[in-house]
């Protein structure tokens, strides 16, 4: 699509006419509410899924994850690709011809940024009709366009999904760049970025500045397991310029390939891009007030072992949306691949953004109410009256924050029957994923690490329910309970009900619906009981507002130490006015 209306440039500088190439995927719906824009990295293109007829090989870059019935399904949203400005894959860059002086542009393309593209999409939507996305989805350098979109046009989406990104590129990051860059502009064929008019590539610089990009998209632990130290032949060759070992040859074709159809000023531009996108600079480095304006909800994805766009990034980016009290899960996938992971299959991560379009799918049919079914379906038993009693004790439009939060049962519960809102923290991959069906705001995190993601008195009400005993640091997670909600409650197996003092006096450590562990496989590191739980909570200066036991769906508040199986207590910081006594 062309345009003649001029693009100012965070340069300074004017595009005075452009043209920005985009394919689409699926059908447009006729309130035109189910798009979404998928925003793409360093070499990738307008072409994000699908082949082209009588072309083999021409699968789009994120193929396996958009398409007919795929995670992302274009049997129920109209998808939009679009190549940036710069880029060589259609889009005005540095190959097009500069219409001012009838030759290409070359090294005069101006410089572009992330802010840059985001404003030319958001007019490639307003030629298409499209007032608000469904969905902005982006990896990496894609996420970082996705994450500007939620600042530069916080109205015009509905759900921002990033994956395996950065609120900005760290310091080896842009040295990384600098190295790449160099290798290009220092190739004799280079010629000052006007190697067009030589008639040549700068091939040599271009292999490089690849070779040494996919280092970083690769993990150790991946290069190890691919490569490891085999060798081309059986005995060296004592040689310090032949490929003499196996990964030697894989940087090699892969600079070799990157070369025939990557333009060596469009690396140069978008690097630079890369390097420049830093939201939080224009408030003094602080992300929590840059995310100020956002309104949309998120969706974030990690991977363990990406190193060049770490996971302790993506959480820089949660706690910037949590202290705004913005919508936000976030996976943190353990996978071995790299950066490269977000391109590759995964059922854990193509879970996760499978579960998250299924809601927005939900969203858009105004299917709340079998939101609100599936979040109470798994219900069942005494562990329904369980839920039950302890919601009752949770003030109606409370802001909850649930450490283990499991599969999100009560956080469901709380949102549909009192009006709560907030998050649950929960590490295990199978139960996250349930969160997230259930449309569950949920973090993925490890409570042994702390709380430090959480500001202080944030919450209305901190729940650890079931929790406390799996952790090795449970005094340390009591006072972080304390310091970040206003209340605390938390269920623990009381170990003083009458059949667990039966069993051990028996000789036999208790097996029993609160303990279903036998001694040698149990996950609790620890037992406790109702007069333990009140001598802890003395000693770190905390201030019991209720306890009461649960045995079998009822409470039960005389000798509870004694007649019930599960113990439970609110508490506040002493001194402090905890919120739980509205009703």
């Amino acid at each position: 699509m062309h345009f003649t209306e001029p693009l100012p440039l965070r340069s300074g500088k004017l595009l005075h006419e452009y043209t920005l190439t985009y394919e689409t995927y699926g059908t447009l719906n006729a309130d035109r509410s189910n798009a979404v824009l998928v925003c793409h990295a360093l070499n990738a293109s307008h072409h994000v899924a699908g082949t082209y007829e009588g072309q083999a090989k021409s699968e789009g870059w994120w193929d396996n994850l958009i398409g007919p019935g795929k995670p992302l399904d274009t049997d129920q949203f109209f998808v939009i690709g679009v190549n940036n400005l710069g880029s060589c894959f259609g889009s005005t860059g540095p190959m097009q011809t500069d219409a001012s002086t009838g030759a290409a542009y070359g090294a005069d393309f101006p410089v572009v940024t992330v802010e840059d593209w985001v404003d030319s999409q958001a007019r490639l939507l307003d030629r298409l009709g499209i007032n608000q996305l469904a969905a902005v989805l982006g990896g990496s350098l894609g996420g970082m366009q996705a994450l500007s979109w939620s600042l530069q046009y916080p109205t015009r989406l509905r759900h921002c999904v990033a994956v395996a990104t950065a609120p900005n590129l760290s310091a080896q990051n842009i040295a990384f760049n600098k190295v790449a860059r160099r290798a290009i502009v220092t190739d004799p064929d280079f010629h000052g970025g006007h190697f067009y008019a030589q008639g040549v590539l700068p091939r040599r610089g271009l292999r490089v500045a690849r070779m040494i990009g996919h280092i970083t998209y690769l993990s150790d632990d991946a290069m190890e397991a691919k490569f490891g130290r085999d060798m081309k032949a059986a005995e060296p060759a004592y040689s310090t310029q032949d490929v003499e070992f196996e990964i030697e040859s894989y940087l090699r074709h892969q600079g070799d390939k990157f070369s025939d159809y990557f333009d060596a000023n469009t690396y140069l531009l978008i690097t630079r891009a890369l390097d420049y996108f830093d939201p939080a600079r224009h408030f003094g480095g602080d992300l929590s007030a840059t995310f100020a304006r956002a309104v949309c909800k998120f969706q974030l994805v990690s991977f363990s072992t990406d190193w060049r766009f770490s996971p302790e990034r993506s959480r820089e980016i949660v706690k910037a949306l949590l202290d705004n009290k913005l919508d936000v899960s976030y996976a943190e996938i353990d996978a071995p691949h790299g950066h490269d992971a977000f391109l590759l299959d995964d059922a854990r991560y193509h879970g996760v953004l499978r579960a998250c379009f299924d809601n927005i799918a939900r969203e858009l049919a105004h299917t709340s109410a079998q939101v609100g079914r599936l979040a109470t379906s798994t219900a069942a038993g005494s562990s329904s009256r369980d839920i039950e009693l302890i919601a009752q004790m949770v003030p109606t439009g409370s802001r909850v924050l649930d450490l283990g939060c499991g599969n999100g049962e009560l956080l469901a519960h709380l949102r549909q029957h009192r009006l709560c809102t907030g998050y649950g923290v929960e590490l295990n991959d199978a139960n996250l994923l349930t969160c997230v069906k259930r449309g569950v705001n949920v973090i993925q995190l490890n409570l042994e690490d702390g709380l430090a993601t959480f500001a202080d008195q944030s919450f209305d009400v901190v729940l650890q329910l079931d929790t406390m005993q799996h952790l090795r640091n449970t005094e340390r997670m009591l006072t972080e309970t304390a310091r970040v909600g206003r209340t605390g409650i938390v269920s623990f197996p009381n170990f003083a009900h009458w059949p667990n003092r039966l069993s051990v006096v028996r000789g036999r450590m208790p097996v029993t619906k609160a303990l279903p562990y036998e001694w040698y496989d149990t996950p609790n590191l620890r037992v406790g009981t109702f007069a333990d739980f009140e001598q802890l909570a003395r000693k770190l200066s905390l201030k019991v507002l209720d306890a009461y036991g649960i045995q079998n769906g009822a409470p039960i508040r005389n000798w509870p130490n004694l007649r019930a199986s599960v113990a439970v207590f609110s508490f506040e910081r002493r001194g402090s006015q905890g919120r739980l006594g509205k009703r």
